[in-house]
């Protein structure tokens, strides 16, 4: 690598990378349960989640208790306080069960910072999913947070990457992205000029998890987190 290319900062993405993606089937059980908590047909709650996650994403709808009101409003659901309650517990437990640390991502943060390079989180999410994240092991191994439920923005805006490169104080083409592949994610990093490696584990099933607009990927792949640290030179 020459030092024109010299990797000087590591930008994660978060669900599918650093932590798992949601399997389909975690997804159903949620929406079942949830629609179940709130007294919402289920059909009903399951379109009006799915329309309005541009709205959450980017935080127009507030917390998740925000959210889920929106939407009972919206398909004439009418929830009393203890249903409500009983509906974030169902929320809290689906992210319990599911969250879990990616093979190798702190030992593979800890090689990244070890090597005195800097470190960004980009996140496509709901608002719930920042306080977990903070509360999480891997949260101090990384130098800046940037989460499109707080920020208003998406990937794969350009706006959101040159977020990251501003706050870390270091220049897209010496940025290297590392991501699952949702949201268009790669190539949006890559159209800003930063170097991108898919993370992918070859022995995953095909349809296994949740992956929302996924994009086709003919790069540079990895098949877990602690192949990236050849790749960042000496």
């Amino acid at each position: 690598m020459s030092p024109r290319r010299a990797v000087r900062a590591v930008v994660f993405d978060l669900f599918g990378t650093l932590v798992r993606e949601f399997h389909h089937e975690e997804w159903d059980r949620w929406f079942r349960a949830t629609a179940e908590a709130l007294g919402a047909d289920e059909a009903a709650f399951r379109a009006a989640w799915r329309a309005t996650s541009v709205e959450r994403q980017t935080g127009g709808l507030g917390d998740i208790e925000g959210n889920l009101r929106a939407i009972c409003a919206g398909i004439g659901a009418r929830p009393s306080g203890e249903a409500m309650v009983r509906a974030l517990e169902v929320r809290r437990r689906f992210y319990d069960e599911a969250w879990e640390p990616m093979p190798g991502a702190e030992e593979t943060l800890r090689a990244v910072r070890g090597r005195g390079l800097r470190t960004a989180l980009v996140s496509m999410c709901a608002p719930d999913t920042p306080p977990r994240w903070r509360a999480s092991a891997l949260a101090r191994w990384i130098d800046v947070e940037v989460f499109s439920c707080e920020v208003g923005l998406r990937k794969p805006d350009p706006a959101i990457y040159r977020l990251a490169c501003e706050r870390l104080e270091v220049p897209p083409p010496a940025c290297l992205y590392v991501g699952d592949g949702s949201y268009g994610e790669l190539t949006g990093a890559r159209a800003v000029g930063m170097r991108v490696v898919r993370l992918r584990d070859p022995a995953e099933r095909e349809g296994e998890f949740y992956r929302p607009e996924e994009e086709p990927w003919q790069g540079p792949t990895i098949g877990a987190l602690p192949e990236l640290i050849p790749l960042l030179g000496a």
